[in-house]
This record gives structure tokens, C-alpha cells and sequence, in this order.
């Protein structure tokens, strides 16, 4: 009835005794590594094929799934096999026991995701190629339109003046999306270290601030500062990816604050990290939303750009060790918190 059970499953499966050899394997093991029984049963796993199963942190893995009823999911091993080529496979284990005869068992499933991964790693590739190579053009078509603007090929028509600007304005939008592009790809490839400095949290914030204050007075919006008592709040963090972090939350509040609204930036010190809130009195996030801002190229409501910005503030939080969230109700306004460890960062 086991071995039944087990043939009928449409992944590669093994079955390993407590001294991890193999028991049995069902006919989906054999196809997708192109062995047979006789290479196969009896062995320990560690010596089938090319011994690519030999990897000492999977040994430990397995060595204590029956002692300690232990269980591990998706280890992924990456290998050329003897048989089949290059694959990436997730190996997922259980302890189970063998009713007919009582013994403890290792059923061990294989998932080959070499398609899935090799599909991911193109989208990074093409990705950031992408956004490569659209900048070099933007930049060069951006400095030769502000050589026209300036005059230097000669004085414009008001109506000429006029168009240049507008389309020097959406080339600047143009840019920005291609940054957000760029800075994406680096996450994706995990390629972000933060460069670690002293960062005045009261002060960055007070700077970004100022920049946005021209569109908060177009809407009459308040903007209050809260910071605790006593020094400003310092920790070590990477100042221009921090500040990029700042920059987004405050300028996505002003955004979807009605006017006349108000924003409150708020610097909490909880000890171990410290916090910084932005509270706006905005429309609000609805509930089925609020799951997902955080996800590339997501995009609320009616919402312009290019759906990266809280996408790359959560990778530059987590990135020091912190975290990000949001609290909203519709009509009520939302909040963005986001955290900075002091006891890793200084």
C-alpha cells in the first residue's frame, strides 16, 4: 500500500532507511534522472551518481530529521548531473513511519526548478538592460534640450519656450522611472550593501522637508515634525538611500492629502531602533490593497509612476536590518512606519 502510495506521486520521491540508503523510488525519480533500480536501491544517497547529493549541510539536515523529527523544505541544490545536465532542484524531507513493519523512514521529494529559476534570472538580466539602455539616450536627448532652453542655438519663440519645457518635464519623469528601474534591478540581483555613516534622523528629515514644502503650500498642507526629547537620534545607515526612503513617503503623503490636509512626521526612539512614522490625513488605502503597495510594479488605485518606489524603500529598509509597514482606512488617511536597528548600526 505504501510503495502504491508513493508511485502514484508525480515528483521524484526516494525513500532512505535510517542509515540513509535508498529504499525505493517511484518511477518519476528513475525518468528525470535517467537511472535505473540497480543504480539506485541499496545505496547511500550520498554515493548516487556523480555523488551530487554529498553536501555536508544536507547531510546534517538528513542525519537529523529521524533522531530529532526533524523536516526541512525547498533546500535547493545546484549541480551538473551525471545524467541530465545543469538543474537547480528543491528537496523537501519527512520522518514516516512504515505501519506494515513499524520501521522510521526519510521520504524525500525532488522538485526540478532549473526552467523557473533560469526564467527569473533572464527577467533580472532583461530588466536591467533594459533600464541601461534607455538612460544613455534620455541623458543625451535631456543635455541637448537644456542647450536649447538656455538659447544656445539661438533665441525661441514664448510658444517654442513653452513646448521645450513640457517636454523637458517628461523627460525628467522619463529619467526618474529609469532610475526606479535601475535601483529595482539591483535588488533583484541582491546586489545592495548599504554604505553605513552617521545619519541625523531629525535632520534629513527636517531637509526633505524643506525640498517638498513648495508643493505642500500649493495644497495649504501643514507638515509637523514630532521628535523625542533630549539629543537627536542618530544611528549609522546609508544616508543617500535612507533620505531616498524619507523623499518617497513624504512625497506619496502630500499626494493623497487633500488640501488643507496635514502630514505629521513622527521620530520615535524604542531603544534597540528607532522609529519614523508618516502620518497623513489622505485618502486612505482600501483594506483589499493594503497587502500588496509593497509589491513591484504595484500600483493603487489610480495611481501614476512606476509602481517601484515602496518596492525600493522596503528593499533599503530591510536592507539595514529594519522593517517597513503601512496602517490605512479609506477616507481616514494612512500611515507608513518604517524601523532602523541602533544595536546593529551603531
Amino acid at each position: 500500500m505504501f510503495e502504491d502510495i508513493v508511485e502514484t506521486v508525480r515528483e521524484p520521491l526516494i525513500v532512505l532507511d535510517a542509515d540513509l540508503r535508498v529504499l525505493s523510488a517511484n518511477r518519476s525519480f528513475y525518468k528525470s534522472f535517467r537511472v535505473t533500480a540497480e543504480e539506485t536501491i541499496g545505496n547511500l544517497i550520498y554515493d548516487l551518481g556523480n555523488r551530487q547529493w554529498d553536501i555536508p549541510p544536507l547531510r546534517k539536515l538528513l542525519e537529523d530529521i529521524l533522531p530529532k523529527n526533524n523536516k526541512f523544505d525547498d533546500y535547493e541544490v545546484e549541480h551538473i548531473f551525471s545524467n541530465i545536465g545543469h538543474k537547480i532542484m528543491l528537496l523537501n524531507a519527512r520522518r514516516i513511519t512504515h505501519k506494515e513493519i513499524g520501521s522510521q523512514m526519510i521520504l524525500l521529494a525532488v522538485e526540478d526548478v532549473t526552467k523557473v529559476r533560469k526564467l527569473e534570472r533572464e527577467r533580472k538580466n532583461i530588466l536591467s538592460m533594459f533600464a541601461h539602455d534607455m538612460k544613455n539616450p534620455a541623458v543625451t536627448s535631456e543635455g541637448f534640450l537644456s542647450r536649447l532652453l538656455l538659447g544656445k542655438i539661438g533665441a525661441l519663440t514664448p510658444e517654442q519656450q513653452d513646448y521645450l519645457e513640457i517636454i523637458h518635464s517628461e523627460l525628467n519623469k522619463l529619467s526618474e522611472l529609469i532610475s526606479d528601474f535601475l535601483q529595482f534591478s539591483r535588488f533583484e540581483a541582491m546586489e545592495y550593501t548599504p554604505v553605513l555613516a552617521p545619519f541625523n534622523m531629525e535632520e534629513e528629515i527636517q531637509k526633505n522637508v524643506e525640498a517638498e514644502k513648495v508643493e505642500a503650500e500649493k495644497k495649504e498642507l501643514r507638515i509637523m515634525l514630532e521628535h523625542p526629547q533630549g539629543p537627536p537620534p542618530v544611528v549609522n545607515a546609508d544616508v543617500v538611500m535612507v533620505n531616498r526612503v524619507i523623499r518617497n513617503l513624504l512625497v506619496n503623503a502630500i499626494k493623497y492629502t487633500n488640501p488643507g490636509g496635514a502630514v505629521t512626521i513622527k521620530i520615535s526612539d524604542r531603544g534597540n531602533e528607532l522609529l519614523v512614522s508618516v502620518v497623513d490625513t489622505g485618502v486612505g488605502i482600501p483594506e483589499g490593497q493594503l497587502p500588496y503597495i509593497f509589491d513591484a510594479f504595484y500600483r493603487a488605485g489610480n495611481s501614476k509612476g512606476s509602481g517601484l518606489g515602496l518596492c525600493i524603500a522596503k528593499g533599503i529598509i530591510e536592507g539595514h536590518g529594519g522593517r517597513i509597514w503601512a496602517e490605512s482606512s479609506p477616507s481616514q488617511g494612512s500611515t507608513f512606519i518604517f524601523s532602523l536597528p541602533k544595536h546593529e548600526n551603531g
